[in-house]
């Protein structure tokens, strides 16, 4: 189980309950949501939720969500502030999706990235037979960014829908997948499902 990450600027450690209010500081601030507005945390029993199902990852599978905090002061930001999240959850099937969002106030920094290269070499080390996958909008030029200075390459680009089947879903928006290995077909359907 990897309990704590560090990086040159970086802590990360496993989510907890504690994280709760800070976690939604972030998730439901509309800025973070910009290319999915849908996405946006509107109650803290969302966030709440979503912190158990890393917890859940972190038990089950030794890697989930991190709570990442700042180690020094860094230009208007203090030592042990909560930045965000990075990390990998376990899929339904066997496949990690790499995921990150960090505050606004931490954007343009290169903390993403550091953050996302941490958090791929950990989902690697606890689980090195399942394949780190990582989805993104194809709108969210950010995103794609950091995903491309890592240790990924493109696996599919596309839609897999023409309209939207209910709120909330992204299958009909383009969308760009990679992942840290080739993956079989049944994955990449899979992973392509999610929307």
């Amino acid at each position: 189980m990897i309990d704590e990450l560090r990086t040159e600027r970086l802590l990360l450690r496993p989510l907890t309950l504690d994280d709760a209010d800070e976690y939604f500081r972030v998730y439901s601030d509309p800025r973070t949501w910009d290319h999915l507005p849908s996405g946006r945390h509107t109650s803290l029993e969302q966030s709440v939720r979503a912190i158990q199902r890393s917890t859940d990852s972190q038990g089950r599978f030794g890697f989930g969500h991190c709570a990442v905090v700042l180690r020094d002061d860094v230009e208007g930001l203090t030592a042990g502030s909560f930045l965000g999240s990075a990390g990998a959850a376990m899929l339904e099937f066997e496949a990690w999706n790499l995921g990150y969002r960090f505050s606004p106030e931490a954007w343009g920094r290169g903390f993403a990235t550091e953050a996302a290269l941490a958090a791929l070499d950990a989902a690697r080390r606890a689980r090195p037979d399942i394949p780190v996958t990582a989805r993104v909008l194809a709108t969210n030029s950010a995103s794609l960014r950091v995903l491309e200075r890592l240790d990924v390459e493109l696996v599919w680009r596309g839609r897999s829908a023409k309209a939207p089947a209910h709120d909330g879903d992204t299958a009909h928006l383009e969308r760009f997948i990679f992942a840290d290995r080739p993956i079989d077909a049944d994955t990449l359907d899979a992973v392509i499902a999610l929307g």
